[in-house]
């Protein structure tokens, strides 16, 4: 009897050693605002969305197309139908996503069977392309968390080359001088430079136009990451060009219009890079 129980708890410990975390994929709260994320939904895996570390509570979720997705949460969730977001029974904070064999409803389905899905909590609105995926998932939940646990600048540390001197010559004279060797002056390190986001306080004139040309340009790197915008394309030169012409020292309006840049366009960036 003890052998066998030895055998058991051996399997029970070698079982639980063996077990390796889900990967996990992690968004922050003005990533997932400004556009609709795409998120997969693997068959046998599902798909959890996590928004305990915003602090937020979920009170409604709807799917655009149920015949392919179910979801439960972990807690209760606000009657769709009273209309009212800010009803005492909305406490969820989790969301599990599964696919389900399809049903065949009076909807309008995509080729690939996706769809969105719009979180609704009480402080803002979430909104997902999700995805219908087999085989081994690349993650199994998405953890929203708040802005101000976005990691910090990296800092780039600047090394200066030693400067080298010439002392000039004296005045000619009768017999020759040897010319003095040339001196190394060493220029101390600077402290590490923190690669700050431009602010848009700034009251000095010409100040808040640079401000503005750094902005553009934070706006158009966060559009680029985000595929919004392609590098190398027409509207990515044209965005350039009016990031130089505020270094120069042109106002909005006029680099709006020397740059040709779409106005819409221009301040959207303008408003990403001041995030």
């Amino acid at each position: 009897m003890l052998n066998k129980l030895a055998i058991v708890t051996s399997f029970l410990i070698a079982t639980a050693s063996s077990v390796v975390a889900m990967p996990i994929r992690t968004v922050y709260e003005n990533d997932a605002n400004s556009n609709a994320i795409e998120l997969k939904v693997w068959k046998g895996y599902g798909l959890t969305i996590n928004l305990m570390s915003t602090g937020e509570t979920i009170k409604q979720v709807w799917i655009g197309d149920p015949s392919r997705f179910a979801f439960t949460s972990n807690g209760g969730l606000c009657q769709s139908s009273g209309g009212d977001s800010d009803c005492a029974g909305g406490k969820a904070t989790v969301i599990f996503l599964r696919q389900i064999d399809p049903i065949k409803f009076p909807v309008t389905s995509s080729s690939n069977g996706s769809t969105q899905i719009t979180v609704l909590t009480n402080e803002k609105q979430y909104q997902f392309k999700i995805v219908p995926a087999t085989g081994n998932p690349a993650y199994t939940s998405l953890v929203v968390k708040s802005d101000s646990d976005r990691p910090l600048p990296i800092t780039r540390p600047r090394t200066p080359l030693p400067l080298t001197v010439q002392k000039p010559q004296s005045a000619p004279s009768d017999f020759p001088q040897p010319s003095p060797p040339p001196q190394t002056i060493k220029v101390p390190l600077p402290q590490p430079v923190a690669l700050m986001r431009p602010n848009p306080g700034t009251t000095l004139n010409g100040a808040i136009q640079r401000n503005d040309a750094n902005a553009l340009a934070f706006g158009l790197a966060e559009a680029g990451r985000k595929g919004q915008v392609k590098p190398g394309s027409t509207i990515w030169n044209k965005v350039q060009d009016a990031i130089k012409l505020l270094r120069r020292g042109k106002t909005i309006d006029e680099a709006i219009s020397l740059s040709q840049v779409d106005k819409t366009t221009f301040h959207q960036l303008l408003e990403w890079g001041r995030l």
